[in-house]
């Protein structure tokens, strides 16, 4: 059987697709006056929006923040057909269904990305809950499902990143116009990561560090190889350091059996293939042989590399 008989399994089961608008300029609607009106605008206008709050009635906390926010526009009336020209997205906040469905049905009709406050049955897309160290966004959305579970999560993940991964990423913006060299670029980001996440404010000091690491492993054309024992069919049992190498890796080889959620943790740009013929071994090193680092998969009862362990893979082992 052929490489070609047992295809990479296609991502599937997305609930929703995670976009990121780049709002900076563009105008957007957003028709309701209320508090969680309001916090959606302020979102909005933080990420650069040019805001038309269409409300007969806004309250305290949309009119306190019009009084700040240059950008944000009060139209005091009912809105328009003729209010979605030229609008980037439409935000609607209303108390029932039949005002949703009329202003999302009209959202529609002239094309704008609809959402309706508080009503996903309404929605084009929805709002995630945000982590922010911008540039870097991270957002959690549970398609509306469980907010609760996604504000604990965020909760989480705030402990886990670090406030300065803002100047880091800041920092990226910088200097990702200087990486011309296309052979040692992904190394520098890969070098980028690791200090990021264990050094302070970064400096320019660093980025001469990482550029000259980047470009001597580049010069050395140094390829890997990993065997990594699948013992297991729980993602949930790899170690970190089994994580980062999957990663990290140019070619991921694996043994038929081992579970798709596996392989799936692997970089999504890698070349995934099953080891399908006898000669694992030379196709590995031919791989590793141009610089290429490679992880083998291997479906094993126990974990460890010893030849007599791998029982009939134990040649390819001594050989690798």
């Amino acid at each position: 059987m052929s490489d070609a008989d047992d295809p990479q399994r296609p991502m599937q089961g997305l609930a929703s697709l995670p976009v990121f608008f780049d709002l900076r300029g563009k105008r957007v609607l957003l028709a309701g006056g209320a508090a969680g009106a309001a916090w959606k605008a302020e979102l909005l206008q933080a990420a650069g929006a040019k805001l038309d709050v269409v409300s007969a009635e806004p309250g305290p906390e949309m009119r306190a923040l019009a009084a700040q926010v240059p950008t944000l526009t009060l139209v005091p009336r009912d809105w328009q057909d003729d209010d979605f020209i030229g609008a980037a997205l439409a935000i609607g906040d209303f108390a029932t269904k039949t005002e949703a469905a009329r202003f999302a049905d009209a959202a529609r009709r002239a094309r704008v990305p609809v959402n309706i406050i508080d009503k996903p049955a309404y929605c084009d897309f929805q709002f995630g809950t945000i982590i922010d160290r911008s540039p870097l966004i991270a957002a959690i959305s549970t398609g509306g499902a469980a907010p609760v579970l996604a504000l604990a999560l965020r909760g989480r993940l705030e402990a886990l990143l670090p406030p300065s991964l803002k100047t880091w990423a800041k920092a990226a913006q910088a200097w990702r116009p200087k990486l011309a060299d296309p052979t040692s670029r992904r190394r520098f980001w890969e070098l980028f990561v690791a200090r990021a996440l264990t050094t302070q404010a970064p400096s320019d000091k660093d980025f001469d560090a990482l550029i000259a690491a980047a470009r001597r492993e580049a010069d050395a054309q140094n390829g890997a190889m990993t065997i990594l024992a699948i013992t297991s069919d729980d993602p949930e049992r790899l170690t970190l350091k089994a994580l980062r190498l999957l990663q990290a890796a140019d070619v991921v080889f694996y043994d038929r059996g081992v579970p798709p959620q596996i392989i799936e943790m692997a970089r999504r740009e890698s070349i995934k293939t099953t080891c399908a013929d006898e000669d694992i071994a030379t196709r590995i090193l031919a791989e590793a042989q141009h610089g290429r680092r490679v992880v083998w998969l291997a479906l094993r009862d126990v974990s460890g590399i010893d030849p007599a362990i791998f029982g009939a893979a134990g040649f390819d082992v001594e050989t690798l």
